[in-house]
């Protein structure tokens, strides 16, 4: 990836997207506009930083402040690639949504990330010292690569597989943990209440960033890190990691959870009746395909799928 020199300060940033709340979005008094070219003309950074701002046309206002500052230093000084004009061109579009639909299209991480994958699309690439990453639907992840290479985990899922027989360290940070591996192979996802961390292989040593030291995590263990520490979880069963083969496999699950994974993997709605929720429900399903998958539940329990548009599907009782 390109980097920028020299990188310009978060406080510039900041003022700099202020600058463009209230000169592009508003309508600026005699003041303001003064008060403005005077920042501007106070140092060449200011410069820098308004312009990197004005070629996305002002879109940087809808981004929280952290993601922005890193998506800005990390454009070139010259002019915007066409490749890049159409992914800000796709975030101006998502910003200006209302709802989820916006958040599933087109999130913010992507933006930032190296490695980032579509709602309902798996992808898996080999890394510079052999490792293999794969990412789950809808996520995103950056790699550093130092003296201990790190991943971090900006949105979704990821699966790490070390490279084997490599002595190379690397480091998987999320908002919750960091999970130190060499000669492993685990997964991180994201949750609503932290981050479940699976070990297939190996042993890592995962660190939860609300407290506590570092503590293992042996193959076959899978753990849940969050705000109020570390808990292990139930043992993983066989079918554990069947989404990096497009595939859900389900055994006496809850229709609820069955239909709440399917549903990661379409953007809309897919809802199910309450008195449905507890029904247990087995078998191989598609995640390529979830509407079909969908379909092939309801015919296999004699349920009905209710269908508004291609986004709004619902399971209900026949």
């Amino acid at each position: 990836m390109s980097r920028i020199s020299p990188k310009i300060p978060p406080a510039v940033l900041d003022a700099a997207i202020g600058w463009s709340l209230k000169i592009t979005f508003n309508t600026p008094d005699a003041q303001a506009r003064q008060a403005f070219e005077r920042w501007l003309a106070a140092d060449e950074l200011h410069r820098s930083a308004w312009q990197r701002i004005q070629s996305l046309h002002g879109q940087f206002a809808a981004l929280p402040a952290q993601a922005a500052r890193a998506t800005l230093n990390k454009l070139p000084d010259t002019r915007l690639q066409r490749r890049q004009l159409l992914k800000f061109a796709m975030l101006a579009t998502a910003v200006g949504a209302t709802g989820w639909t916006a958040e599933r299209q087109a999130p913010w991480q992507r933006l930032i990330a190296d490695y980032s994958t579509r709602t309902g699309e798996h992808r898996r690439w080999t890394l510079p010292d052999g490792s293999v990453l794969d990412l789950n639907t809808d996520s995103a992840a950056s790699l550093a690569l130092e003296e201990v290479h790190q991943l971090t985990l900006l949105r979704g899922e990821l699966a790490l597989a070390t490279a084997r027989g490599n002595p190379q360290s690397w480091r998987v940070e999320t908002p919750d943990c960091e999970v130190a591996a060499t000669d492993a192979r685990f997964e991180a996802r994201l949750m609503a209440h932290g981050t479940c961390v699976t070990v297939a292989q190996g042993l890592v040593m995962v660190t939860a960033k609300a407290a506590g030291a570092p503590f293992p995590v042996a193959a076959g263990e899978q753990w849940l890190v969050g705000k109020a520490g570390a808990r292990p979880l139930p043992a993983p069963g066989a079918e554990h990691g069947a989404w990096r083969d497009g595939m859900l496999i389900a055994r006496s699950l809850p229709l609820s959870q069955v239909l709440a994974e399917l549903g990661r993997y379409r953007v809309g709605y897919l809802g199910w009746e309450a008195t449905l929720a507890n029904a247990p429900v087995s078998g191989n399903f598609s995640t390529v395909n979830p509407e079909q998958s969908v379909a092939l539940i309801a015919r296999a329990y004699g349920w009905r799928v209710r269908q508004v548009s291609r986004y709004w599907l619902r399971v209900s009782a026949a």
